[in-house]
């Protein structure tokens, strides 16, 4: 059992919270096996529930799941297993208070810490959504657990404070949302499963069209310090943060973020390799991005990954210009464009 493995264990066994001799990536390593345990709990919390009521064999149920998606934390099975209803809400509240401290440690390290540290996280949560894009099905039932929204913690250590939205007003020219928070980004899961199916070769230029707090940024800039990333957002108290939080990386050589109205007519889309779009922009900006982007595409190969309601836009784009059949993931959800 490695190092991190047997502080995590510790903690939820003696109702500890020591983990002070691990290092950043150990400590990283620790994080993501405790967000991971909290959505586990949840998920074996509302099955344990049901095959009671179903009058069930719980434990057959336990050995299969633990070497099937919740093999990542198999280290914990023994303990887990031994655990009444009760006892797993109480663990999961400790995993909760566990989370809490060690952002808390990370947000007081040296900046060159927060990066080992980030770095490690993200390389782990790029193989967990691996794995459980994988994993559809469970003995023909659709799976209970979801990694969708357990790493979203990574945002207080970047420092990314939604709060700042509030007060603002709406623009005729872009979909502005006010107080949504987390739902101005895109996922985690989303950016790292594209990252992972583009596998952009060295050199390459990304743009993120409407960045907001600067997500994908992040995730290109530490995993893939030899791509150049420039984000553009609307909105300019979210580039400001953004920027902020990339310097603090030490990201700043190869991550920008500018604040940029992309409908305005004195201003054109750079050449690209990539360009990613979540949904950001009103019927009139669409128009007039997508079709700087189909002149890109004219005379260069790129890329468009669209999440959510952009690929409506760009699916009778696509269609118009003679692009390559789209290439679907997560039920449709992120989608790939590719020029000829």
């Amino acid at each position: 059992m490695s190092r991190y493995q047997q502080a995590l264990l510790h903690c939820l066994s003696s109702n500890t919270n020591d983990f002070s001799t691990l290092n950043s990536a150990e400590l990283g390593e620790f994080y993501v096996s405790n967000a991971f345990l909290i959505s586990a709990l949840e998920f074996l919390h509302d099955e344990q529930w049901l095959q009671k009521k179903q009058a069930t064999d719980f434990s057959s149920f336990l050995k299969e799941v633990f070497s099937s998606e919740l093999a990542p934390i198999r280290f914990l099975e023994n303990f887990v297993s031994s655990k009444t209803l009760k006892e797993l809400k109480i663990i999961s509240e400790e995993a909760r208070t566990l989370e809490s401290l060690v952002i808390e440690k990370i947000r007081s390290a040296l900046p060159i810490e927060q990066k080992k540290f980030s770095t490690r996280v993200f390389e782990l949560m790029a193989e967990h959504f691996k794995n459980e894009s994988a994993q559809t099905t469970h003995q023909g039932i659709g799976l209970g657990l979801t990694l969708y929204r357990t790493f979203d913690g990574m945002d207080e250590v970047f420092g990314l404070n939604y709060n700042a939205d509030e007060g603002m007003k709406n623009a005729s020219k872009e979909r502005l949302y006010e107080g949504a928070g987390i739902g101005v980004q895109s996922s985690y899961s989303t950016l790292l499963n594209a990252l992972r199916e583009i596998n952009p070769v060295q050199g390459t230029r990304f743009i993120d069209l409407g960045s907001g707090y600067g997500r994908a940024g992040f995730v290109v800039g530490l995993l893939r310090p030899d791509i150049d990333f420039i984000g553009y957002e609307y909105v300019p108290h979210r580039v400001d943060i953004a920027n902020a939080s990339a310097k603090k990386l030490d990201l700043q050589t190869h991550v920008h973020f500018y604040a940029q109205d992309l409908a305005a007519l004195d201003f054109k889309i750079p050449d690209a390799d990539i360009y990613y779009m979540y949904d950001p922009f009103t019927k009139e900006t669409y128009k007039y991005v997508l079709d700087q982007l189909q002149e890109i595409g004219q005379h260069r190969k790129i890329i468009i990954a669209t999440k959510g309601n952009a690929r409506d836009w760009m699916d009778e784009f696509s269609n118009r210009a003679g692009w390559l059949p789209v290439q679907e993931m997560d039920n449709g959800n992120l989608c790939l464009y590719r020029s000829k």
